[in-house]
């Protein structure tokens, strides 16, 4: 038994971390305090059938700081995106411009679009934000991610996303179960990593990270960012309260995907931090693997009810989090977040094998 208990070991710390690390993070979060005033351009690449734009803009109106402009970037007229962005850029109150960037060659589209935004910015702009279409921003995020730029604080200030379930689907449980928990992890220094949903910069910052160059050859733009802001020093800042609801939808296939996706463009920008996640995971899975397969001894099930208790805790401090934010969520959903942890294994796997441990 003590040796089975050795190969346990590193499973229990990789809990435990991750409950402090839950800890700490609800001890540190409050909602932005500070609010200053300046001129912010948004840049918005968006393709596709954006199911999500009218919601997008209505939040975006909504902004205790009122956006300078919208800079909707798209490949072309012919995108599906388009004639939407186009109507709804006539419906709303916001300053909004589309933007035609053409087809991408040496990059990702999203790259491509980001760069004719970025090509559009001026002398009169104090911050600049990059976001994603499938946010859903509360009226104070604005407002969190220019103030520390505005303040002279902070060079980029990041956020993360906050996965809101609206239909009870298996895959949007499963998004809500994984990247949940990563959304509490600290942001090591030596993991210098942003996202490109909510990334404020400023335009010093634009300049010295030679944004336009540097997208123009890579298919992660919050990678790509967040590599070079650190190989250059840059004071980046990721707030906490800055975890922004975006809806959790789809099937489970297009989940699988979008892990896989997702982690490989980890892997091949930031192998240190793909390792990282790959040992924890599978750390996890070693020591459920050994557990149960010793069932028929007590050590053993105590064992597994200890893990179970530390998965529900982590599902409960999720949950205090979202409430902290003002995203609540129905009883039925937290129960079903609960339920899920029984089958902690299985979600263990599910994200090792969109992780891509094999190429």
């Amino acid at each position: 038994m003590p040796d089975l208990l050795f190969v346990c070991a590193p499973g229990f710390l990789v809990a435990a971390a991750g409950l402090l690390a839950g800890l700490v993070f609800l001890a540190g979060l409050c909602l932005p305090r500070v609010q200053r005033a300046g001129a912010v351009t948004l840049i918005l690449p968006l393709t596709g059938e954006a199911a999500g734009l009218a919601a997008l803009l209505r939040a975006l109106a909504a902004q205790s700081l009122a956006p300078r402009r919208l800079l909707i970037c798209l490949e072309g007229t012919d995108d599906p995106a388009y004639a939407a962005a186009a109507r709804l850029a006539a419906e709303t109150r916001l300053p909004v411009e589309l933007v035609i960037a053409g087809q991408a060659t040496h990059c990702a589209q999203k790259c491509r679009n980001q760069i004719a935004g970025l090509q559009r910015v001026d002398a009169d702009d104090e911050v600049v934000v990059l976001l994603d279409a499938d946010i859903v921003p509360p009226r104070w995020w604005l407002s969190a991610l220019a103030s520390p730029i505005l303040d002279g604080s902070a060079d980029v200030v990041s956020g993360y996303r906050w996965p809101i379930i609206e239909q009870h689907q298996l895959a949007a449980h499963l998004v809500a179960a994984i990247d949940r928990g990563i959304a509490l992890l600290p942001r090591l220094a030596a993991f210098q990593v942003t996202w490109g949903g909510s990334l404020a910069l400023s335009p010093a910052a634009i300049e010295k990270l030679a944004t336009e160059r540097i997208l123009a050859n890579t298919l992660s733009d919050d990678c790509t960012i967040g590599k070079q802001a650190a190989a250059l020093g840059l004071r980046v800042l990721t707030r906490r309260a800055l975890l922004v609801p975006t809806p959790a939808t789809g099937e489970l296939a297009a989940l699988w995907r979008f892990g896989r996706r997702q982690y490989q463009i980890i892997r091949v920008y930031r192998p240190g931090l793909w390792w990282l996640a790959l040992l924890a995971v599978s750390a996890r899975l070693a020591t459920w693997g050994v557990l149960l397969a010793n069932l028929e001894h007590g050590w053993a099930r105590l064992a597994i009810a200890v893990l179970l208790a530390a998965a529900l805790l982590a599902v409960l401090q999720q949950a205090l989090v979202g409430r902290r934010l003002g995203f609540s969520e129905p009883f039925a959903v937290s129960l079903t977040q609960g339920a899920l942890c029984l089958f902690k294994p299985l979600v263990d796997v599910f994200s090792l094998e969109s992780g891509g441990g094999r190429r």
